[in-house]
């Protein structure tokens, strides 16, 4: 019998992205991962769970590697238990099945960080719960490496590599590549696999960027984690196992968006617009980029902005500026990325003034019989803007331009969703679908 798990999560931990507590191993040792439909590992710092004091853990032979883009990492798989549980009373969410729900995976593969270099990738959390499909999770077999360098026992755990090696990640992908490869099952996967849980989980949030409150601005020292925490804007739910009947957190009718390929959550965007102006169109995905990323967008939780591509982001920041020339001054500081550790001065904005923005998604492709369906999502100012951020009395714009190297696809991440209850329900047609309503506030 599949449980439902309404959890609460917090966007303090990875500034902005947000992340649940789960519990490892014998010790049920507790982190705090980041939720992350852009990727499928289950990955944590070394630093976080002491692997030494796991009595379940069980070594293999497999290695894995991840690069987001913005950071990367490498480490060994290991299997050991995993612990995740409702912690909170059940009178404050009386959608839930029952007050001491939990579900627990055993011999479940897990990938360990042990390098602090690389470990500054998942910010103040201890690591991300990947939560895209199982492409996305390959591991490498190198029993025939450990042979052939006597290197026993014959483990990726404890890690045998030299610093040298293994924090030069491309020369160790390139070694990687050299061994058998396949996909490790993703925690998610498992979940419903085990019938812990059904195929679906949905995700509840309020903003793209930690909130900072008058009494925590203009501290000299680091305004702590706990206190942050308390903060109702920087408060979200996970809800795993369930989506729709959780309707004190959403109202009116769902809009659905048919996911395209079980890699990311892959959809294809056709347009965004500025408010009544003409849409801007989203070109496909180049054909060279198809085999490796198939569509022109795709729905990630793990992004703490809206990433456009560089002729949308153009477009979009030219109508901007059309629809109000003041606009100007305050978008200039964020052609640099840097701007989003100083903000702008929230007294220059006036939210009531900026467009809403709107997304357009293929919801079903036409056929021979029926013209193609297209749904309409909108991001309004107050959250393509995070004011408040990142400290009291500032203001971040959360719109950003395309990655060096990444191809012509859009990441639609935090922003948008900030406006909905999303519902990824997986087990709808072969690949799924992300459900849209609006949010009871």
């Amino acid at each position: 019998m599949t449980t439902l798990l309404r959890l609460p999560i917090t966007n303090v931990f990875g500034q902005g992205d947000y992340s649940a507590t789960l519990h490892l191993g014998s010790e049920k040792a507790p982190v705090n991962l980041l939720l992350d439909t852009g990727s499928s590992t289950l990955v944590v710092k070394s630093t976080s769970y002491q692997a030494t004091l796991d009595k379940e853990l069980t070594p293999s032979t497999a290695v894995q590697e991840v690069n987001y883009g913005v950071g990367g990492w490498n480490g060994p798989v290991i299997f050991t238990s995993i612990n995740i549980h409702e912690h909170c009373h059940q009178s404050e969410h009386p959608q839930s099945i029952a007050k001491s729900s939990s579900m627990n995976l055993t011999n479940a593969p897990i990938a360990l960080v042990h390098s602090a270099k690389q470990s500054k990738t998942f910010g103040e959390a201890d690591g991300i719960l990947g939560l895209a499909y199982h492409h996305l999770n390959k591991s490498f077999d190198f029993s025939d490496y450990f042979t052939e360098h006597n290197i026993a026992p014959a483990l990726s755990y404890p890690w045998p590599f030299s610093n040298e090696l293994s924090e030069d990640l491309v020369s160790f992908k390139k070694l990687m590549w050299k061994y058998p490869e396949h996909d490790v099952t993703p925690y998610f996967t498992l979940l419903a696999e085990q019938q812990l849980s059904a195929n679906k989980f949905a995700f509840y949030s309020k903003r793209s960027a930690i909130h900072v409150n008058e009494s925590h601005s203009n501290k000299e020292d680091k305004i702590p984690a706990t206190a942050l925490a308390n903060d109702p804007l920087n408060k979200g739910l996970l809800i795993l196992g369930g989506g729709e009947e959780q309707t004190d957190l959403y109202q009116g009718e769902f809009q659905s968006i048919k996911v395209e390929h079980d890699v990311y959550y892959n959809v294809e965007l056709k347009s965004v617009q500025v408010g009544t102006n003409k849409p801007v169109i989203a070109a496909p995905l180049d054909q060279k980029h198809l085999k490796s990323y198939f569509t022109n967008a795709i729905i990630d939780t793990g992004a703490g902005g809206i990433v456009l591509t560089a002729e949308i982001y153009q477009q979009v920041i030219t109508d901007l500026i059309a629809y109000n020339a003041n606009f100007a001054q305050c978008l200039a500081p964020f052609k640099e990325m840097s701007a989003q550790l100083t903000g702008i001065d929230s007294s220059k904005l006036q939210l009531s003034e900026w467009p809403t923005l709107y997304f357009n998604f293929v919801s079903e492709p036409a056929t021979a019989t029926t013209a193609e369906k297209v749904v309409q999502l909108s991001c309004t100012p107050e959250t393509y803007w995070q004011i408040n951020t990142p400290d009291y009395d500032k203001a971040c714009f959360r719109i950003l331009s395309q990655l060096p190297q990444w191809p012509n696809q859009s990441i639609i991440g935090l922003p948008l969703l900030n406006n909905y209850y999303v519902v990824f329900d997986r087990s709808v047609h072969k690949t799924g679908v992300i459900k849209f309503a609006e949010q009871n506030k």
